[in-house]
């Protein structure tokens, strides 16, 4: 016959059951939040690369596709918060205005059609 000896009380088993459970909990989240964050960056990277293809199909110059990912995301940054916006007074134009406003449309094409089709 076998004897069980057994050394941890009642306490210290739903402790160290408590202490596995919420590891495995923040390796839940923290997998979730990784997960979440690479989808996101390959939609950014994604229209990126579509825009970039765009504007060299215009002739317009191509930023880098990290430019782009940076200054737009995925939701079109400030271009598609105010798309009506106009550069501050004393800002240095790259562009001529119709470029700009070409570039602009494109943008906006991509990144937020539906302030495209209202108006703003």
């Amino acid at each position: 016959m076998t004897t069980v000896d057994e050394r941890s009380t009642g306490g210290q088993r739903v402790v160290a059951y408590l202490v596995v459970g919420v590891v495995l909990g923040g390796l839940l989240v923290a997998g979730y939040l990784l997960f979440h964050s690479a989808r996101v960056s390959a939609e950014a990277e994604a229209k990126a690369d579509l825009l970039v293809s765009r504007l060299a199909q215009a002739g317009a110059r191509t930023p880098s596709r990290d430019q782009v990912v940076r200054l737009l995301g995925t939701d079109g940054g400030s271009t598609c918060a105010d798309p009506g916006a106009t550069p501050t007074p004393g800002a240095r134009r790259v562009l001529s205005p119709e470029a700009a406003a070409r570039a602009q449309r494109l943008v906006i094409e991509i990144y937020c059609p539906e302030k495209l089709a209202t108006g703003g």
